[in-house]
């Protein structure tokens, strides 16, 4: 008798889905610098200041990974800007699960 197991699907967070729906994932990876710093990167900057990266993302605070770069990230600052509080919060939460 054989059984059929299958892998589990991968559970995906609100905050990755809304990070990959709104684009992020053209300027940011997990592991790799791509146009923007890896998640990794961020995630280890801003461990236990989470109200630094909302800030960050709302414009309203100073970039601490990579500041002559960030600059680039300006033009996205709009859309994050204009994220309803929820998403922008499952985003941040998301970005700051990663190890």
């Amino acid at each position: 008798m054989t059984e059929n197991f299958q892998t589990p699907a991968k559970v995906v967070s609100p905050g990755e889905k809304l990070f990959k729906d709104k684009g992020c994932t053209v300027c940011h990876q997990l592991n790799t610098k791509l146009v923007g710093p890896p998640l990794k990167t961020i995630a280890t900057a801003y461990t236990n200041n989470k109200k630094g990266l909302v800030a960050f993302l709302k414009d309203s605070g100073k970039p601490i990974v990579d500041p002559s770069q960030a600059s680039v990230m300006h033009p996205q600052i709009a859309i994050t800007k204009a994220l309803p509080a929820n998403e922008l919060d499952a985003i941040v939460d998301y970005i700051l699960s990663i190890k």
